[in-house]
């Protein structure tokens, strides 16, 4: 017989599974740069230069952020450690969310993201993907998301060939790479980037999470 204590224990079963399979993975930069590294290129195929970002304890989207360093002299991208890499099947349907915010004192007039082709880039399964993201001015902190499917613009970096669902879903299966933008205009203007985050599909663990519940409700049935 199928109890309301049966139900209650499997709800709460389903309820671990769906955060275990569905964990955000992100970086806030409260008390360090977290492993993060600039980088002049847009993957790692078009890489020749890589530094360590500056980190900046207070004045982010909350705690501290990081930056490329005011004097680095070329376009920038930020890499994110291997903490964002592997399996991240579950987050195909989710989002790459992101804050920016000009810093540069020596360009401050004019805080107005370029509009950039390539902003964030996602590698793996022998494929680089980019997005662009809007143009808005960054005087104050500005929070970006750009959905993980075909509906968020990814595009072939190397063809600009719009990517197709199947292609991303393969590229977040076996995550190598993930970069943001580090300059707001080709005068090489820093951006302070903070709370940068993988999330996962808002159904994807719930309905495996439902799926589980129903099928052990129907065998005690």
């Amino acid at each position: 017989m199928f109890t309301k204590a049966n139900l209650t224990g499997l709800v709460a079963v389903a309820g671990l599974a769906a955060a275990a399979s569905g964990d955000i993975v992100s970086s806030s930069f409260d008390s360090s740069d977290e492993g993060w590294v600039v980088s002049n290129g847009a993957n790692e195929a078009q890489e020749s230069t890589t530094g360590s970002p500056v980190f900046f304890s207070q004045n982010g989207n909350g705690g501290g952020f990081i930056s490329a360093p005011i004097n680095w002299g070329m376009p920038s991208f930020l890499v994110a450690p291997a903490a964002f890499h592997g399996d991240h099947s579950d987050k195909f349907g989710g989002s790459i969310d992101v804050d920016r915010r000009h810093i540069d004192p020596r360009f401050s007039v004019d805080p107005l993201q370029f509009d950039y082709a390539v902003d964030v880039t996602i590698s793996g399964a022998s494929m680089s993907l980019a997005v662009g993201l809007d143009p808005v001015s960054l005087v104050a902190w500005e929070s970006f998301s750009v959905p993980l499917n075909a509906a968020g613009g990814w595009f072939h970096l190397d063809t600009n060939v719009a990517a197709t669902d199947a292609e991303i879903a393969m590229v977040l299966g076996n995550l190598e790479d993930l970069r943001v933008r580090g300059n707001i205009n080709d005068r090489i203007n820093s951006i302070g980037v903070d709370n940068v985050m993988l999330v996962p599909s808002p159904g994807s663990a719930a309905l495996l999470a439902i799926a589980g519940l129903t099928a052990a409700r129907r065998r005690r049935d």
